[in-house]
């Protein structure tokens, strides 16, 4: 169909001519578009599944079946989960033992950072191990409250299934968690009744509770085992020291050598200094007499006995006697000796006493709390499973998956 405006003489169109060919096409026009069917593909599709017997079949396989499974099982088979959750933190016990020594309160206390998050850790450990279900099982039917009759297929225990597949199942029911930045520990504890889940979550508190105490115990203990044989070993080193010094003493004659050597030192000042008075006369006394005179020779008897007094001792000091069973300079030397050895060994004696003090101290004591954040209660409604959220997730997968059959069939089959 043309709507090409012309003239069949190939005369000139006038304005009269062209309005008429225009009224002409609109009519055209508005008479084909009556008679197109816009809604052609719509129909050719709708009928093409009413056509497909496949269609119906992906319609129940894929989106009614699922979906009624799922919900018939959440809602009329599947039993209740009632959940208990307790949060705790490990502490270590400050009181005054830690208080006596200030400058260490707040920076290295008894228990550190590092031994803190270790029991952490152990203790998330023990509570998903083997030796804490056996545990709970000497203190609470722990299989039968898992095991009864009317718990629904899938979520009981076989309670004649071995202690390794009763682990795989208490993973399921029992888990804990760590925050990285607190190390505050989380427990939930899922049960079939709200009372055995609360007495579930207070009994593996306590437990763990006692195991940390009982670890931390044997270390206290040899903490203070070690420190009472470093303490005796201080002590026979002093002991030695002070033997050592009194043998010295014993041979020397001297009982301080220090101060002996003091006393000699002011002897022999006092002695210089009579020397120079009497030499001071002595002159004076050389002017007036001769030296033949009985005076001036008494001056200088006196004057040579000072000489050998001095004398005397600075050799008792310095030199070799024969007489003497060992040199006074050399019982100074053994003397300083051993009472620098003597002042360290006092010193590390009173360092290891204290320390096993304290260690003492802290054997007889609990070091770490359980400090509890949030206490268990007992659950008054089950919150799993959860089965409107499952139950639609289920829902809308099985649709995507019909939805994507329905178009794989018309674009791939057709």
């Amino acid at each position: 169909m043309s709507t090409e405006i012309s003239s069949p003489n190939s005369a000139a169109v006038t304005t009269a001519d062209r309005s008429t060919a225009v009224t002409e096409s609109l009519k055209r026009f508005a008479r084909i578009a009556r008679q197109s069917d816009h809604k052609k593909g719509i129909r050719a599709y709708q009928t093409h599944v009413r056509r497909d017997p496949w269609i119906p079949a992906f319609f129940v396989l894929l989106f009614l079946l699922p979906t009624m499974v799922t919900a018939g099982y959440f809602y009329l088979i599947a039993s209740d989960r009632y959940i208990t959750e307790a949060r705790f933190a490990l502490r270590p016990a400050l009181g005054n033992v830690d208080k006596v020594q200030s400058e260490e309160t707040g920076n290295n206390s008894s228990l550190s950072k590092q031994m803190i998050a270790q029991d952490t850790l152990i203790t998330t450990s023990y509570i998903a191990s083997r030796q804490m279900i056996e545990t709970m099982e000497r203190q609470m039917p722990l299989r039968e409250m898992f095991s009864r009759d009317g718990i629904d297929f899938f979520s009981r225990f076989d309670a004649s299934e071995p202690i390794e597949r009763f682990m795989l199942y208490w993973h399921k029911r029992v888990t804990t968690s760590v925050d990285s930045n607190g190390g505050i520990i989380s427990l939930k504890v899922a049960a079939f009744d709200p009372q055995e889940s609360y007495t579930l979550t207070r009994a593996l508190l306590d437990e763990s509770e006692r195991m940390v105490n009982e670890l931390s115990l044997k270390a206290r203990n040899a903490a203070l085992a070690e420190s009472t044989r470093e303490l005796k070993n201080a002590e026979e080193r002093l002991l030695t020291v002070q033997r050592a010094m009194r043998d010295l003493r014993n041979r020397a004659g001297i009982l301080d050598a220090q101060s002996a050597n003091k006393n000699n030192l002011t002897v022999i000042a006092e002695l210089r200094k009579k020397r120079i008075d009497l030499s001071v006369q002595l002159n004076q006394s050389l002017r007036d007499l001769a030296p033949e005179r009985r005076p001036i020779q008494d001056l200088k008897a006196q004057i040579q006995d000072l000489d050998d007094n001095i004398e005397k001792i600075e050799r008792q000091m310095t030199s070799t006697d024969p007489d003497q069973r060992r040199l006074l300079s050399e019982a100074m030397t053994e003397f300083e000796g051993l009472e620098n050895e003597r002042k360290n060994a006092l010193l590390y004696h009173n360092k290891v006493l204290a320390a096993s003090e304290q260690a003492r101290i802290v054997a007889n004591r609990q070091i770490e709390f359980f400090t509890p954040v949030v206490n268990p209660v007992v659950p008054t409604s089950a919150i799993e499973p959860r089965k409107h959220l499952i139950t639609s997730i289920v829902a809308l997968v099985a649709m995507a998956l019909f939805g994507f059959s329905v178009l794989i069939r018309k674009y791939l089959y057709s």
